[in-house]
């Protein structure tokens, strides 16, 4: 299992809890912290007694997206962005079989929204904000794209991507971005919630919803879609690593 001490894991009894920390850098996740995600959720995938897992943030805010001060590793010969850690990560958690809830407190912006969009279900608190920036940093967002299609209309999700507005609460619900809500401060608490009330549930139950959102993307091409995106990514990251001019993090001013 890769280890990061910015993501922490935990239990609540049979809930696995996965907690973004890294508060200084308003929770951006880097190559090694997206590793130590997925490990953690296919470590608590394996484990049968584990009901579904949480993801959150700490400090208030989910996360404010892909640290872009570190360039990726793209040295290898044949590299593409199906091999990055970010791509990686989404991919385990739209794939895990056990039900994962995004906790969203404060900002989820740019990667951070893949790892919504990629969940079973996402919880966001009063006040929280969803934003892609990255049409402003000069590319279009292909590696978190995929992962709100599930849940938005292809529409909404350029709107949202070429217009770099920040979506309220309100806005998310009504785009089916996210699934409930919580009051400030609640996020984590309610996602906890929902996942033991679904423990209550018969496991073959829970088996056959999973079959059928899985048997929804496919019907959807959904894993077709990724794999596109994962290409045009591919071409993104090798031109913007081969420029000098870099930012710190996609959410370095959610605003």
């Amino acid at each position: 299992m890769a280890e990061d001490h910015r993501v922490s894991t935990s239990r609540i009894g049979g809930v696995g809890l996965i907690r973004i920390e890294r508060q200084a850098q308003k929770n951006a996740i880097d190559a090694s912290m997206a590793a130590a995600v997925t490990s953690a959720v296919r470590d608590l995938d394996a484990d049968v007694s584990c009901a579904g897992i949480v993801l959150s943030g700490s400090g208030g805010i989910f996360s404010a997206g892909a640290d872009i001060r570190e360039r990726s590793d793209t040295s290898a010969e044949g590299w593409t962005y199906s091999d990055n850690a970010s791509a990686v990560m989404l991919r385990t958690v739209k794939a895990c079989d056990t039900p994962v809830v995004a906790a969203v407190e404060g900002w989820a912006v740019g990667l951070a929204l893949g790892l919504v969009g990629a969940a079973t279900y996402a919880v966001g608190a009063a006040g929280s904000r969803y934003r892609l920036p990255e049409a402003g940093l000069g590319f279009f967002p292909f590696g978190v794209a995929p992962y709100l299609v599930e849940r938005m209309r292809p529409t909404a999700v350029v709107d949202l991507a070429l217009s770099g507005r920040p979506a309220s609460l309100d806005d998310a619900v009504a785009s089916g971005l996210v699934t409930h809500t919580a009051p400030a401060g609640g996020a984590e608490d309610t996602a906890v919630a929902l996942v033991e009330d679904l423990a209550g549930l018969p496991a073959h139950v829970l088996e056959h919803a999973r079959a059928f959102l899985r048997t929804c993307s496919s019907a959807k091409e959904g894993d077709g879609i990724v794999d596109w995106c994962e290409q045009q990514m591919t071409t993104v990251v090798l031109a913007r690593d081969s420029s000098p001019a870099r930012g710190q993090q996609e959410g370095t001013d959610p605003r």
